[in-house]
């Protein structure tokens, strides 16, 4: 399966419209935070595209960029995914 990548202003529409979005890391298992929405606009324009990852989407984490030298899994907004045509076929919204 070939890696899909958006632009960092993409990305941004893929956002929740809150302050804090919810973030994980996996280190022995799942750790999971809250980052400021503004710093995850941050770090996607300085890396210049971010992935469009299926490694957490069961928790709706479709979102993956490098953060402190740490792939982390960023919550995504379903609705706008299946808007860019980016939702997995066999995933519904509820």
């Amino acid at each position: 399966m070939s890696k899909v990548f958006v632009t960092a202003e993409e990305a941004e529409k893929l956002l929740p419209r809150r302050r804090k979005v919810h973030t994980f890391i996996r280190i022995f298992g799942w750790q999971g935070a809250d980052v400021d929405r503004e710093k995850l606009l941050e770090v996607f324009h300085a890396a210049k595209s971010v992935e469009v990852s299926q490694d957490a989407a069961c928790f709706d984490h479709y979102l993956a960029v490098t953060i402190d030298g740490m792939v982390t899994y960023v919550e995504t907004n379903l609705k706008a995914l299946a808007k860019f045509g980016l939702l997995p076929p066999n995933r519904k919204l509820v």
